[in-house]
């Protein structure tokens, strides 16, 4: 037997009904328990309260959505604060990178040029320049190059100069070993001049 769907009992509810509906309807007890149990849940859900909000509810609204909007602002600064405190971070150990491989380049030019003061050096005491007759001309270059070689020796030779500007000691071999060039120069071309 075909009974009333849930469309066709809707419908004999609004009196809008079928015939057929209303005529099964009117022999089938399982529709009409149906009905019935459609009349019942309406009537139920007819007896629920209402709930409407209350009218003063906007300020609450607001003020809930103006503290989200401040915690992503201070989210939003926090995470601005750590990339920019990163970003010093990384500027800041590149720089100290840089300034250590500075030193390490300074350190290493230093030594080289202690070592070429050495060889020259060693140049000269081969020359063995306190043996040999100077002209006057020739006297006095020599004693100057030695006055200043002897005045930078001093300045390398000061405690102030390890705590200050590294680059001052570069400086200073740097002029020691052009110095000491020249003397050896002088004596060398001396020599050669004279025939030794």
């Amino acid at each position: 037997m075909i009974h009333c769907t849930t469309e066709d009992l809707l419908a004999l509810k609004a009196g809008e009904g079928s015939s057929w509906a209303r005529r099964h309807h009117g022999e089938c007890t399982e529709c009409q328990k149906e009905l019935d149990v459609l009349h019942q849940r309406v009537a139920r859900l007819k007896a629920l309260p209402t709930l409407n909000p209350p009218r003063d509810r906007w300020p609450v609204i607001r003020d809930r959505v103006v503290a989200e909007r401040r915690q992503q602002r201070t989210t939003h600064v926090r995470w601005a604060a750590v990339a920019i405190a990163a970003s010093l971070g990384g500027i800041i150990g590149t720089r100290v990178y840089d300034h250590r491989k500075m030193e390490a380049t300074r350190a290493v030019e230093v030594a080289a040029l202690i070592s070429h003061s050495q060889e020259l050096e060693a140049k000269l005491r081969a020359i063995d320049p306190e043996s040999r007759v100077l002209t006057g001309a020739t006297a006095g270059a020599v004693s100057e190059l030695e006055d200043r070689i002897a005045s930078i020796d001093a300045q390398l030779g000061q405690p102030v100069l390890t705590s200050g500007s590294p680059t001052r000691e570069q400086d200073l071999w740097r002029n020691r070993v052009e110095l000491m060039q020249g003397l050896v120069n002088v004596h060398v071309t001396r020599a050669a001049y004279l025939g030794m």
